[in-house]
C-alpha cells in the first residue's frame, strides 16, 4: 500500500494509490479505515482542519493571511504524521507529498 499523506481543502488527508482498487490513482481515502489509531487518526484530522482554516473556499481571495511560519509548521506536523502513518502501518510505504515519492 502506498499512502500519501496531502492536505487538500474538505478532503481526508491520507490519499492511497492502487492499480487495481483506484485505476493507478491516488485518492482521499478515511484514515479511521486504514487500522490507524484513534490518537492517530484525531492528528490527522486536526491537522486537515488546521490547513482547512487557511482557506475562505467561499471566496479564496478573501482568505486570512498565512505566515511563512505557519506555512512551515503545517508541512513541518504533515511529515511527522507521514511517518507515525509508516510506524503503524510497517507494510506500507509513506510520503509527505512535497518530499520526493519512495522508491
Amino acid at each position: 500500500m502506498l499512502i500519501k499523506i496531502m492536505d487538500d481543502w474538505g478532503c481526508y488527508p491520507t490519499w492511497v494509490w492502487g492499480p487495481d482498487k483506484y485505476g493507478g490513482l491516488y485518492e482521499p481515502h478515511d484514515p479511521a479505515e486504514l487500522g490507524l489509531s484513534p490518537s492517530l487518526v484525531g492528528r490527522l484530522e486536526a491537522w486537515q482542519k488546521w490547513s482547512d482554516s487557511m482557506v475562505n473556499i467561499a471566496d479564496p481571495h478573501d482568505s486570512r493571511p498565512i505566515s511563512d511560519a505557519e506555512y512551515d509548521a503545517l508541512a513541518a506536523e504533515g511529515r511527522r504524521l507521514a511517518i507515525r502513518v509508516g510506524d503503524e502501518l510497517r507494510r506500507a510505504r509513506f510520503w509527505y507529498y512535497q518530499d520526493p515519492e519512495p522508491a
